[in-house]
């Protein structure tokens, strides 16, 4: 806060002492600025573009034969760009009801080719899994939903 009060006397004195050079770097700076602002505002929305175009669904245990990974989800890369983490959030809820039943985040490395799909099994949280619920339901009990909380694609590191 001291820094700015300091750059308005600044500003002020030269302004009273070379009204002219002042405003004309004063001018400079805020288009600078402005334009720094527009490339990151374009950099961001394209980004958050590009992740909304990457899926995940679940169809809970159908298709995973290994009862310790019990739930598969599959993840669709529909941007023009190479995917490289996809961290999402797994929700279960019984059929009809609006309660999650069972939540956990989870994260994936696996690299998605533009356009591509990638679908796995995966082990659900012991301490959080369905094995804590009341009559110990089956993953096939459950309607299935991915979340995806973020992406990161190729270029952004």
């Amino acid at each position: 806060m001291i820094f700015l009060i300091l750059a308005i006397l600044v500003i002020l004195v030269c302004f009273f002492l070379f009204p002219r050079p002042t405003l004309i770097a004063s001018a400079v700076a805020v288009l600078f600025g402005c334009g720094v602002a527009a490339y990151v505002y374009f950099q961001q929305s394209d980004r958050n573009s590009s992740a909304t175009l990457v899926v995940g669904t679940s169809t809970g245990g159908q298709g995973c034969p290994d009862p310790a990974k019990a739930v598969f989800v599959q993840l669709s890369n529909g941007s023009d760009r190479r995917v490289n983490v996809v961290r999402f959030r797994l929700i279960a809820k019984r059929p009809g009801f609006s309660i999650e039943e069972y939540s956990d985040y989870f994260s994936s490395y696996k690299i998605i080719e533009p356009h591509g799909i990638y679908g796995t099994c995966w082990t659900l949280n012991a301490y959080r899994g369905l094995e804590t619920l009341p009559g110990k339901p089956s993953p096939k009990d459950f309607e299935w939903s991915v979340n995806i909380s973020s992406v990161e694609f190729a270029s952004d590191r």
